[in-house]
């Protein structure tokens, strides 16, 4: 395959995602390099993308220090966008970096991003060869499970798994004559002659032949509840969290990925839809520091600045249930357990896109405003690509039913395609934000004095965003690499005074200082910490002296002086 430029102008299948991504590796090797870091559960490759400058040649375990971003989609099956958006900014990075770009190749040069661009291929392929809605991944039910109802599924053999309704006294729908294809919750005032039972497309499975119920999902594992952080049993949606966290082949995948690149500083993780970045905390009782939580917060309002995202944090602002707090969610992990500043984006806002807005999001999945439903159907129906109006069909169960409904797919999950290049390069100047702002260090080597006996002193300062921790957390649970700096003398000098490693600590960042001491405008002060350290050692002899300084998120160098 010749690999040509992703525009976000159509939606790829996911063996024209793995296609298109080795084809870059092999077009631009010395800025791409690509890595199987595991394998689905029906044996898809998951697939790691290293871009940066030298990417291809350089030793594996320099790599996985070098500071980095990380950047994933394809959690949920269903939300395309964030697959084709983590296509779109490694094609926006790889041809700048290509065409020689200077602001991109100096920040890529020692940096790299690590992209995952599907984390649930199984799923991923499913969805786009029509099987019915499913979370994640096709893990079967489990054992435990008996399994009886409404099997959602192509019963007409059109290929797509639509909507399907049909006449009953008992239905608790009608249609909504606001909008062609729609449904709206019956009242009392309604005629029994017009309601409706509505449910996806399909067959009713292990049917005793009298009762109507729908069966649990097919392959009900979420995903994004199957990470460490917080886990515990989960069932919400006709979903399950797994049965520990980290029990399937992805969710390992990924979290071994992480933790065998300790330079990795900040993290998005797209997803789909309402149009929010979502921030920490993630319960009331979060183990962030309220310093790590603000911390968070001020960096993911510099992501979603001018891009029409809104930031949201998780708790209290993004949960379906104030009283039961989201557990194992792999951005939270990436803060808790890895210490990094991770966010989950949600692309593609449809109540914005129909003129509406929802002020609780994830409140609105449990108990959705109908009225608003039918404008935003009403709203998708103006273009006829969206809907498929009622068409009868003899059911062999039910008898006669319809089958239409709106393309769920391409209108609310995710955008109609004229509009997903604009949603990716949305998610694009997030993911650019949050590269710029990791911890950014430089070193200054003097070597002082008069006659045979010398000082060297090395100053190390931090220039980003990011403090070298990237979140104090990371340092409360040992997995940011300390600041240090190594003295290598010649056999003419001596070393008189200093260890030939010095611990220097953490350095913050200029946006971890706004959340300190110094952050209010009318009490100026300076951060308890700093953002520079300094190592000095005393040395007798003549000749270069050289210090190796390694500030772990925050990059590495050598210097030398005489």
């Amino acid at each position: 395959m010749t690999w040509t430029p992703y525009r976000g102008d159509t939606y790829l299948d996911w063996p024209a995602t793995e296609a298109w991504c080795r084809a870059l590796a092999e077009a631009f090797p010395g800025f791409v390099h690509l890595d199987v870091v595991g394998r689905s559960r029906h044996g898809r490759a998951l697939i790691l993308l290293a871009i940066g400058v030298d990417v291809g040649s350089e030793p594996a375990d320099a790599l996985a220090r070098r500071p980095a971003v990380w950047l994933d989609g394809g959690t949920h099956a269903a939300e395309w966008t964030s697959v084709m958006a983590t296509l779109y900014a490694v094609s926006r990075w790889v041809e700048a970096l290509a065409a020689g770009d200077p602001a991109v190749t100096a920040w890529f040069t020692g940096r790299a991003a690590w992209v995952m661009p599907c984390l649930s291929p199984d799923g991923f392929q499913a969805l786009h060869e029509g099987a019915p809605y499913l979370r994640s991944t096709l893990r079967p039910p489990r054992q435990t499970e008996t399994r009886a109802g409404l099997e959602p599924g192509d019963v007409d053999g059109d290929g797509v798994v639509r909507w399907m309704r049909w006449r009953d006294p008992a239905g608790p729908w009608v249609a909504d004559d606001a909008q062609p294809v729609g449904m709206r919750p019956r009242s009392l005032d309604d005629d029994p002659a017009d309601a409706f039972f509505f449910a996806p497309e399909g067959e009713l499975i292990a049917w005793d032949g009298a009762r109507w119920t729908a069966a649990t999902l097919m392959h009900g594992l979420d995903l994004n509840r199957n990470f460490p952080a917080h886990w515990a049993p989960f069932s919400m949606f006709g979903m399950d969290g797994g049965a520990y966290p980290g029990s399937e082949p992805e969710s390992r995948a990924v979290l071994d990925a992480v933790a065998a690149r300790p330079g990795i500083g900040a993290a998005l993780t797209n997803h789909t839809y309402t149009g929010a970045l979502l921030t920490q905390p993630y319960r009331p009782d979060s183990p962030l520091s309220v310093g790590d939580v603000e911390l968070c917060e001020r960096l993911a309002r510099e992501a979603a600045a001018g891009t029409g995202y809104r930031v949201l944090r998780v708790w209290p602002d993004f949960t379906y249930d104030d009283k039961k707090p989201i557990v194992g969610v792999w951005a939270d992990t990436l803060c808790t357990v890895f210490g990094v500043p991770g966010y989950t984006l949600e692309l593609w806002d449809p109540f914005a896109h129909c003129g509406e807005t929802i002020d609780k999001p994830a409140a609105f999945f449990k108990k959705p405003d109908a009225a608003l439903v039918s404008r935003m159907m009403a709203r998708f129906a103006e273009d006829p690509a969206n809907v498929s109006p009622w068409r009868s069909f003899a059911h062999p169960q039910l008898g006669a039913v319809e089958i239409g409904g709106v393309d769920y797919m391409r209108t609310v999950r995710n955008p109609p395609v004229a509009h997903l290049a604009a949603e990716c390069a949305r998610g694009l100047a997030v993911v650019d934000r949050l590269r710029a702002a990791l911890p950014a260090c430089r070193a200054r080597l003097a070597v002082r004095g008069d006659g045979d006996v010398r000082v060297v002193e090395l100053l190390v300062e931090n220039l980003g965003f990011l403090p070298t921790s990237s979140l104090r957390h990371a340092e409360a649970i040992a997995v940011a690499p300390r600041v240090t700096a190594t003295l290598v003398v010649g056999p003419d000098v001596t070393v008189l005074e200093g260890a030939a490693t010095r611990d220097l600590g953490h350095l913050d960042g200029w946006g971890s200082a706004q959340v300190a001491e110094a952050r209010h405008p009318l009490y100026p002060s300076l951060s308890e910490r700093g953002h520079r350290a300094v190592a000095r050692w005393v040395v007798r002899g003549g000749g270069p002296v050289t210090v190796a300084w390694d500030a772990g998120r925050g990059g590495r160098g050598v210097e030398t002086a005489d």
